[in-house]
């Protein structure tokens, strides 16, 4: 096969995992990344030509990975999947400051992936911040949007995988256990958390569909709950004192 032809496969190869990674990266919603930010292709392209130069050095070197058949598609599968691997190695380190840094391919080609890496996390993370807007957080509760809305967007999800429900847990209680915020940050905080995991599409749609839920209770209701509330606590000091009172 001619090495064009070859280095055609290794860049599909190589840009899918460049692709691979942005899914995985930004699973709240990967479409809006592809769709909306350069840097994400550049990303995709990046790894192609990364994948490309690599065969190329294969070549160069006469590198068979010990095989005496197949030589060919060992090459390609190699440059095509192990292409970020081989040139993110470094050739040695080297003290800089407090720091051990890499000498290599690695110091160029990580830096020029980090910074496409960090230009999709910006457009992503302006797209979920659309979810604090506050016309669409207007005359909701905080309690029950921190209460209900993650009951809600995970009782809609079919496929999320415990790890992640774990995770997104335990942001959720740190974030509902922090005194230093005011409860409108923290149901702020709670939608931007969702949709960090869900996607912000899902939340908002929730946000719209059960509104009804998030109110705020209007001043005659919040009245009668006072005093039930009331009533209730009374009630249960009662139950507790007239045992005492019989003994």
């Amino acid at each position: 096969m001619p090495v064009v032809w070859q280095a055609c496969i290794v860049g599909v190869l190589a840009g899918s995992v460049g692709l691979a990674e942005i899914v995985t990266r930004y699973r709240s919603d990967p479409g809006y990344a592809l769709k909306h930010s350069l840097a994400a292709w550049l990303y995709v392209g990046f790894n192609a030509l990364a994948g490309a130069g690599a065969l190329i050095l294969i070549h160069a070197f006469g590198w068979k990975f010990g095989q005496s058949q197949h030589t060919t598609l060992w090459r390609i599968l190699v440059a095509g999947f192990g292409s970020v691997a081989l040139f993110r190695s470094s050739l040695f380190m080297t003290k800089v400051g407090g720091s051990n840094v890499g000498v290599g391919p690695s110091l160029v080609l990580g830096e020029l992936l980090d910074a496409f890496d960090r230009e999709v996390d910006r457009r992503s993370a302006k797209k979920m911040s659309d979810v604090m807007r506050a016309d669409k957080l207007d005359d909701l509760d905080p309690e029950l949007v921190m209460a209900a809305l993650p009951v809600l967007c995970l009782a809609l999800m079919q496929n999320f995988s415990p790890s992640d429900q774990a995770l997104l847990g335990t942001e959720l209680v740190k974030t509902r256990h922090d005194k230093e915020l005011t409860p409108e940050a923290k149901m702020r905080a709670t939608t931007v958390q969702l949709a960090k995991y869900l996607g912000s599409d899902l939340v908002e749609c929730v946000l719209k569909n059960a509104r009804e839920v998030f109110l705020k209770p209007s001043g005659v209701s919040a009245t009668v709950i006072k005093e039930a509330k009331k009533l209730t606590d009374q009630a249960e000091s009662d139950a507790i004192e007239r045992p005492l009172q019989s003994s």
